[in-house]
């Protein structure tokens, strides 16, 4: 008879021995499987619920910021309300204000006029008649970064002519030079496009806009027919792009006064202070002041100034107040916010790792207390299976089955059991560590996963924990002399 038919009679006939080693193995199997599964499923279920939990009081605290940013447009809007109220309240000033201001600032323009230091000022001003110097002069002071105390330098080329019988001052604008190293400003002075005239209130009597007029034998659209000023210069213009200009007059490159407004001086030695800067980037030149427009034109800045710096006072002194309440509110909510969020985290922390510690105590201590018990059971089963047989394998032995077939019949009844133990012990373990996670610990179904490398170690670990178990009984089965089984039966 063969060693597997052997084994089957041998199952067959004693059922329940085999049964109760097939349990033993299966509850040691069970729990090894159970412990370490349920461990691992519960910790990182507790992981990702912390790092959610952390995910939410992230959110949760920039929603706050969020709310306060909106409390403090609010208070915004409400300080905004307050300023007009305030402004309301000195209306009576403001409006003095204007009054003053449209007073002094009426057609008031460009208070410097910069010549070459060879022009004849009587001439200058009697017939506007300058010493021509060229147009890199205006490049030069413009990109001075020593010239500070003017701006909005625009350069000039101006001719008294005849036109349609009358005389008539011509005069070429460039456009304002650009000064890179002070305030960029709105531009000053007609913005006179090429082929465009603007004509005074004199000069453009009998004209109107959108007419062709010919001046100096060059064809030219009016653009604009200004207001009286009440001068010359201005009423009996024809003002035009200083290329244009150069061009009629036959001047290419040329220009004849520069223009431009006096700024940031302090004292009243305003023309002294400008001309020294002058001086040390264009020589060449001379500077002349309208004193009476400059006078007026500092009272205003002056008033402006003052009523701005009140202004700007209160401003800044309820934007501090409002900014200050609203942080020290909002580091208070913050700190309440974190601190109570906090504690939420600390407490399930630290229940987590109260459970964590259970089921860790559990599977270091419990389930290996318990494989050994059902290793020694399996053991004591495997023993008394020998003794049983001792006849029977007496019988074997005197027939001349070799030791090997009698090692092989009980320890591959062992492995069998073992095969069987562990296969069902990962099935029932996996089912017992689902059922308490789930069903107990409330684990997510879907965050619940087997642990592979356990199960691999159960299977192999088993029928291993079997053979052991079967060793002693197997030796004592192999080692004991035939004659005297016989005899004793």
């Amino acid at each position: 008879m063969s060693t597997f038919k052997l084994l089957q009679a041998e199952i067959f006939h004693r059922k329940t021995n085999f049964v109760l080693s097939v349990l033993a193995l299966v509850t040691a199997a069970t729990l090894f499987v159970a412990g370490p599964t349920l461990l691992r499923g519960y910790a990182h279920e507790s992981n990702q619920r912390l790092a959610a939990m952390q995910k939410e009081t992230n959110v949760a605290l920039a929603t706050m910021q969020d709310e306060t940013a909106a409390e403090l447009a609010a208070m915004q809007d409400e300080t905004a309300a307050e300023l007009v109220a305030m402004q309301a309240k000195a209306k009576t000033d403001l409006e003095e204000l204007d009054k003053r201001t449209k007073y002094i600032m009426r057609e008031l323009g460009f208070n410097l006029r910069i010549v070459h230091r060879d022009t004849d000022m009587s001439k200058l001003y009697a017939n506007f008649m300058a010493f021509d110097m060229p147009e890199e002069y205006v490049e030069r002071l413009a990109s001075s970064p020593q010239i500070t105390k003017i701006a909005h330098i625009v350069a000039t080329l101006k001719q008294m002519i005849t036109w349609e019988d009358q005389p008539r001052l011509l005069v070429g604008f460039a456009p304002e030079a650009v000064q890179a190293h002070v305030e960029k400003k709105p531009p000053m002075g007609l913005q006179i496009k090429p082929g465009t005239v603007y004509l005074g209130s004199v000069a453009g009597e009998g004209h109107k806009v959108g007419d062709t007029v010919e001046i100096l034998g060059k064809q030219f659209q009016v653009a604009m027919i200004l207001p009286p000023h009440g001068t010359a210069e201005e009423d009996i213009a024809i003002a035009m792009h200083l290329k244009d200009a150069q061009a009629v007059l036959d001047k290419p490159g040329m220009i004849s006064e520069i223009v431009a407004l006096g700024c940031k001086c302090t004292t009243v030695n305003r023309v002294e202070e400008i001309a020294e800067q002058l001086e040390l980037v264009l020589p060449e030149a001379k500077i002349t002041e309208h004193r009476l427009s400059a006078i007026a034109r500092e009272d205003q800045r002056k008033l402006v100034e003052e009523h701005n710096r009140q202004t700007m006072a209160d401003y800044v002194a309820k934007r501090e107040a409002i900014i200050a309440q609203e942080a020290a509110r909002r580091q208070s909510i913050i700190e309440q916010e974190t601190a109570h969020r906090k504690g939420i985290l600390e407490q399930e922390q630290s229940h987590q790792q109260n459970i964590i510690g259970l089921l860790n105590g559990v599977t270091s201590f419990a389930v290996p207390l318990i494989v050994l018990i059902c290793a020694v059971w399996v053991g004591l089963l495997a023993w008394s299976n020998v003794n049983e047989r001792r006849a029977e394998i007496g019988l074997l032995r005197a027939i001349g089955k070799h030791s090997a077939i009698i090692v092989s019949l009980l320890l591959g009844k062992a492995v069998l059991l073992g095969l069987l133990g562990g296969t069902a012990g990962c099935l029932l373990g996996y089912g017992l560590a689902y059922w308490l996670a789930v069903g107990i610990l409330k684990v997510p179904a879907e965050q619940f996963t087997p642990a592979y490398d356990v199960l691999v170690y159960t299977l192999l670990g088993a029928p291993l924990v079997a053979a052991i178990s079967s060793y002693l009984p197997t030796l004592s089965a192999v080692t004991q002399d035939p004659a005297l089984v016989l005899m004793e039966g």
